[in-house]
């Protein structure tokens, strides 16, 4: 199984505490500064999980997430969606575009290491949601 974490925020902020998250973990960093970019990297590396940043410009990370569950080779990867205090997540946007699961960001390094595994564990015995 693929260990790549593809995280798609357009905060440079976001990106060096994502990368500082998972370094040094068996987890192999990717980052996008968009949604576009982020789908054309899962498409070349199909990455274990893929976390979104539900407020990008352009293209959000709910917009992301109906993208990849749409591509009939990276349906199968977990996405889950990542909201600042900015704004809370939508579950009804997210259900309808097959979000896995939700975030908080800024997040403590632990735990968003625990939960990755806890995602990424779920979606190995159950399967992905779909949209």
């Amino acid at each position: 199984m693929s260990k790549i974490i593809l995280c798609a925020d357009d905060s440079v902020t976001m990106q060096k505490v994502a990368e500082i998250t998972f370094k040094g973990t068996d987890f192999t960093y990717v980052g996008a500064r968009s949604a576009d970019e982020a789908l054309e990297k899962a498409r070349a590396q199909r990455p274990a999980l893929v976390l979104a940043d539900a407020v990008m410009q352009g293209k959000t990370g709910y917009d992301l997430c109906a993208a990849i569950k749409a591509d009939a080779k990276l349906a199968g990867v977990p996405v889950i969606v990542l909201c600042g205090n900015s704004q809370a997540y939508d579950a009804g946007r997210g259900a309808s575009v097959g979000a896995d699961g939700t975030l908080s960001k800024p997040w403590d390094t632990q735990v968003m290491l625990e939960k990755v595994t806890e995602f990424l564990e779920k979606a190995t015995a159950g399967g992905v949601a779909k949209p």
